[in-house]
């Protein structure tokens, strides 16, 4: 019994660190492949695991061109994450991270703006994101961004 309790605690402690490094990396968007009112071709994404945190950071150009920047870091066990520059989304929350999937939830005044489910292919190479827009600055609606790791 004592081996199999230590074998579990092994288990959730590892899982969770290999869920986070295929996150981890710099995504590039691809613009054919997404669609949206606003798909953004010069869109990048760059993710970093820190201590348990995943800090994420999107830059690229809105519909108008001017350029925009994202960033926040969540908790990668799930939880409440933190805003750093996030337009007009103030706060932020995750459910746990799996091997393949993440999913966040940004809200204004903690009302949900726009939930995001990302799916990682097999390989690791491609990251399906789907968005789904309740307020904020895109219209809202259901959207897939299609993000390719370089």
């Amino acid at each position: 019994m004592r081996r199999l309790l230590c074998a579990l605690l092994l288990v959730a402690a590892v899982v969770p660190a290999f869920a986070a490094d295929k996150f981890a990396g710099t995504w590039k968007m691809n613009a054919q492949k997404s669609s949206g009112p606003e798909v953004d071709t010069d869109g990048m994404l760059v993710a970093v695991d820190e201590s348990g945190m995943q800090s994420i950071t999107v830059t690229g150009k809105a519909p108008d061109g001017t350029s925009y920047k994202t960033q926040f870091s969540v908790p990668m066990h799930g939880g409440q994450g933190k805003i750093v520059e996030a337009g007009p989304y103030n706060g932020v929350k995750a459910k746990a991270f799996t091997a393949t999937t993440s999913d966040f939830m940004f809200t204004t005044d903690n009302k949900p703006a726009m939930h995001i489910h990302s799916v990682l292919s097999d390989d690791g190479k491609v990251m399906t994101t789907t968005r789904k827009v309740m307020t904020g600055l895109a219209k809202p609606g259901t959207y897939t961004d299609v993000w390719e790791k370089e």
